[in-house]
């Protein structure tokens, strides 16, 4: 069955990564919501989806180098006042009704990682019950790692999530191609990817399935996308508008 994910809460439909984004997805027949975490200077976790909060609020800087309550400070652009939320905040939304998460570990404006951040996660997700509702997801295989490490520690193992999976860039098709990549999961442990869905066909398809590997698709937007990732029989899907996805399921 090919799961649909409504991407930062329906991006294309409402102001992303909100809590009125994510209140509209609750009530959608969809199966997960997509977002992304970053961490603040204090350590809090938060959902937004760039290390800048510039193209968002109507503030400027770098999430890494604010406090919570700093960043408490400033209005998600076109949110009706809302501001960026936490963690714990979103999943309070989600946690009551039937759709799981696709979270996104998200590093910061300079690409490295936030200290100690997979394993809040960890904490937050065991604590709300929603660990085994959840889909990892990262473009960074390490952050994967540390995850799966930050697992470990509580004597925790992948097999306890909804997936674990790889997000694929074209840039790394590019440098690395479709094998590079199986040998870089292999290394890594991860055998789950996420692949643009214009970048997917059935060739593909055949190769990662062949090599043991799941494959799920970002990026799929229109109808045409989203009854393509239906035809290829992709486990999931991420949608900027998931009412179109939802209608292109039921025919």
């Amino acid at each position: 069955m090919t799961l649909i994910v409504s991407h930062r809460g329906g991006a294309h439909l409402w102001p992303e990564n909100t809590r009125f984004a994510f209140s509209k997805t609750a009530k959608l027949d969809v199966d997960l919501v997509e977002f992304d975490v970053h961490q603040t200077r204090d350590g809090k976790l938060v959902v937004h989806h760039d290390a800048l909060i510039d193209r968002m609020t109507d503030g400027k800087g770098a999430i890494a180098d604010l406090t919570y309550e700093e960043l408490a400070r400033h209005i998600v652009i076109g949110s009706g006042g809302e501001t960026i939320p936490t963690l714990t905040e979103t999943i309070d939304i989600f946690g009551p009704s039937a759709i799981d998460l696709r979270l996104e570990i998200k590093t910061g404006l300079d690409g490295k990682p936030y200290e100690g951040m997979e394993g809040r996660i960890v904490v937050e997700l065991m604590s709300t019950g929603m660990l085994a509702r959840t889909m990892v997801t990262s473009f960074a295989l390490p952050r994967l790692q540390a995850f799966v490490a930050a697992l470990d520690e509580r004597s925790l193992n992948a097999g306890e999530l909804l997936g674990l999976i790889f997000l694929c860039s074209p840039q790394t098709v590019a440098q690395l191609g479709w094998r590079g990549i199986v040998a870089a999961l292999r290394t890594s442990g991860v055998r789950e990817i996420a692949v643009r869905a214009d970048a997917l066909d059935a060739a593909v398809m055949d190769f990662f399935r062949a090599n043991d590997v799941a494959v799920h698709g970002w990026a799929a937007h229109t109808s045409e996308a989203a009854r393509m990732m239906f035809r290829l029989g992709v486990a999931s899907f991420t949608t900027d508008r998931p009412d179109l996805a939802i209608a292109a399921k039921r025919g």
